[in-house]
């Protein structure tokens, strides 16, 4: 009896253990958010690029990502096919992952002293 209670304590903990997330696994994927007022929003990152994609309204933003610490990023807007938001290239975001529930990260985004925090949800592909 003493060792089923061993050896399910130990296969607990490994379980427990195996499915804990690390920032590292949000660097890069695909992403939505759960604010409704970004569900048209789709983010795509890589070790290097972010690009928003609003497909509703056709507008495709792409950013250099900088990775600070393990859980903490800038970006810089590079690109933009919306003339209007021409203004924006240049203009760096410092966002932190502040939480991490399963495949939903919670990040607080700096810029220019206004901060806004949003959740982002991972993609399981």
């Amino acid at each position: 009896m003493k060792q089923v209670i061993t050896i399910l304590t130990l296969f607990i903990s490994l379980i427990s253990f195996s499915q804990e997330k690390k920032c590292s696994d949000f660097k890069i994927g695909k992403f939505t958010y759960s604010d409704p007022d970004y569900a048209d929003l789709v983010t795509e990152r890589n070790d290097s690029l972010q690009t928003d994609h609003y497909p509703k309204m056709g507008w495709k933003l792409t950013s250099k990502v900088k990775w600070l610490t393990a859980c903490t990023y800038e970006i810089e807007y590079i690109e933009v096919n919306v003339p209007k938001m021409e203004s924006i290239i240049g203009t760096k975001y410092i966002i932190e992952i502040i939480d991490i529930n399963k495949n939903k990260i919670l990040c607080r985004t700096e810029s220019n002293g206004i901060v806004v925090e949003k959740e982002m949800i991972k993609s399981i592909e």
